[in-house]
């Protein structure tokens, strides 16, 4: 089995054609269907029907294109580092976090790590923790700040504790409830709801400590799916209500004038933050000072918020 046939499938599956695949790769449409044919052989069966509409994959052929994606990525990798390399960039390290710490966090973390080791370069990429942790495990990050998400083993995985933390409901200063005294689970029946993450494991925390509190009835108006700064902007409308991560809310709701609904006789869900890496990066300088680095602001944030 050749591994530029399962890169050809993969191509083909996101083409949605043998012939738009073909032009993509600049072979010829017979020379494409004979290795997918031999490919077909040795599967021992069908990798994808054709109709009118274009292919679609079988099981097989999903998984196997699967492995031609992998391939084409760490293909991609390699010119990377081959480019880098040209440039005098000594190391790359890829680096991946959610997007609430990516709004004030991060941007701190990473001025510092340029600052003490000009000659490595940073890539940065926001994604939900569950979808950062597989990353890690098929190599596409060096380094992911992210809380562990339980629904996700890791293998392999070296993470040390950043900082404890808890998910908390986040209002604007003028929304109804921010000021009110006594706050009662009636008070948050029909209210509107904006949410972080869909079909993700934070939601499923977030929807058992809603549950946990008695609060059934809210409505979820709009999902944004990874994307911290409309949320907040959206939350600091006044309109809405939502569930978060709270240090890194509290890190920037002054800025936009967000507070938390306490609650009193509540168990609170906890969301701790971790910095993670594969076990062969863990000894080196690189990670070790990044690791460094990102305890430092933590805490220095920490001591802040506490004064």
């Amino acid at each position: 089995m050749e591994s530029k046939h399962l890169v050809y499938l993969s191509i083909i599956l996101e083409k949605g054609s043998i012939t738009a695949a073909a032009e993509h790769l600049n072979i010829a449409q017979p020379t494409l269907t004979r290795a997918m044919a031999t490919l077909e052989m040795q599967a021992g069966t069908q990798l994808f029907t054709r109709s009118r509409f274009g292919v679609s994959s079988t099981q097989v052929g999903e998984s196997l294109a699967r492995e031609g994606r992998a391939i084409t990525r760490r293909l991609s990798a390699a010119k990377e580092q081959v480019s880098r390399y040209k440039l005098g960039i000594k190391q790359n390290l890829r680096i991946a976090s959610g997007s609430l710490l990516a709004m004030e966090i991060l941007p701190i973390i990473i001025e510092r790590m340029l600052e003490q080791h000009p000659e490595i370069a940073l890539t940065v990429t926001c994604l939900n923790p569950s979808i950062a942790l597989e990353g890690l495990m098929d190599d596409q990050f060096d380094i992911i700040i992210a809380p562990q998400p339980s629904d996700k083993s890791a293998m392999n995985i070296h993470k040390e504790l950043i900082i404890k933390d808890r998910i908390g409901i986040f209002c604007s200063e003028n929304h109804p409830l921010a000021n009110k005294p006594h706050i009662q689970i009636e008070d948050f029946e029909e209210l509107d709801w904006l949410s972080l993450g869909i079909a993700s494991y934070f939601e499923k925390q977030t929807t058992e400590m809603l549950a946990s509190y008695k609060i059934h009835s809210g409505r979820t108006k709009i999902v944004f799916r990874n994307d911290a700064i409309m949320l907040i902007r959206m939350l600091s409308s006044g309109r809405y209500l939502a569930a978060l991560p709270c240090f890194p809310v509290s890190v920037i709701k002054d800025t936009y004038s967000i507070r938390e609904i306490r609650l009193d006789n509540t168990i609170p869900i906890e969301r701790d933050i971790y910095v993670m890496c594969s076990e062969f990066l863990k000894e080196q300088g690189a990670f070790q000072s990044f690791t460094k680095i990102t305890h430092e602001v933590f805490a220095e944030l920490k001591k802040d918020l506490e004064q």
